[in-house]
């Protein structure tokens, strides 16, 4: 029976990861998901345990081993979409049980941000007078300007990226492709390290492509892109703990505070849902209360 599900768990895990393109870490998650929900069945078969008895029992008995609120809403949305993939592969004839299932509230946490004379302060500590620091700092221009992800920076590619539109083409999560504008200043770092790409990439057999490399001139993944974020922030005490998340935290934050189109930051961010991007509007949100409380006569009472 164990064989039997294990069949029909990896072969929902193929269709998420080559026919619906979802990306290697989501798929990773379901599987572990699923693969617990199989084992806490113990020998009884996937297909005729997939019943609303069942899973609430499974999310009382995650529950119980102390998973969060986040970590339940995960594996309700693993089971959700597995129970959608058995009745389009018929093999479940009387609905998805799992859809009845209410989805925890998970707690709005507010994402760290940079003002932005802390954000000038971590690009202003990297040194222009060496190639490395003309990286650094194009680097860190980029996650902030564009609002990136450390993937994506470290996957950014030379044909991707166009200064005379000032724009650059991303792969994003599950695959999809976007189109962010660049700001004048980053623009201008990245030329500036562009110009001098060449002297890090002359003895590397085959160029990466990427517009970032390291000094053998290899692609960089996320980690060396995290290490040159911390060794900003190490030098600009007041950016202290910042990560490459808080940069694009910072980007879409000081969007908004400006007035842009949620939508619009939604699209330049790449979250497939307008509720991921809606965390940032309680965040300025926050900060208006917290200035009318300070401002306002009335405030303090």
């Amino acid at each position: 029976m164990q064989e039997e599900n294990r069949d029909l768990i990896e072969d929902f895990c193929r269709d998420l990861l080559y026919g619906r393109r979802f990306s290697s870490n989501t798929v990773k998650a379901y599987k572990a998901d699923l693969y617990r929900f199989s084992g806490w069945q113990h020998e009884l078969s996937i297909l005729d345990g997939f019943t609303l008895t069942e899973l609430r029992g499974f999310l009382r008995h995650e529950a119980s081993r102390g998973l969060d609120s986040k970590s339940l809403a995960r594996e309700v949305s693993s089971l959700r979409t597995f129970g959608n993939w058995l009745l389009e592969t018929e093999r479940l004839f009387s609905g998805n049980p799992a859809k009845l299932i209410a989805m925890p509230k998970i707690p709005v946490s507010l994402p760290g941000f940079l003002s932005v004379s802390e954000v000038r302060m971590v690009i202003d500590s990297y040194d222009e007078s060496t190639v490395l620091g003309r990286r650094n700092r194009a680097i860190v221009e980029l996650l902030y300007g564009a609002g990136l992800r450390a993937s994506e920076t470290a996957s950014a590619t030379m044909c991707g990226l166009d200064l005379k539109t000032r724009e650059i083409r991303i792969m994003g999560k599950g695959k999809r492709e976007r189109i962010v504008p660049l700001p004048e200043l980053t623009c201008r770092s990245l030329q500036s390290w562009i110009n001098s790409r060449s002297e890090l990439t002359a003895d590397s057999a085959d160029d990466p492509g990427t517009v970032f490399v390291s000094i053998h001139g290899r692609k960089l993944d996320p980690r060396d892109i995290r290490r040159i974020v911390a060794f900003g922030v190490k030098h600009a005490a007041r950016a202290a703990g910042a990560s490459p998340h808080t940069f694009r935290h910072s980007f879409a934050t000081h969007l908004l505070d400006n007035g842009a189109d949620l939508r619009a930051v939604q699209d330049m961010l790449g979250h497939a849902s307008l509720s991921t991007t809606q965390v940032y509007t309680h965040l300025t949100m926050e900060r208006l209360r917290e200035a009318y409380r300070k401002a306002h006569p009335r405030g303090e009472e």
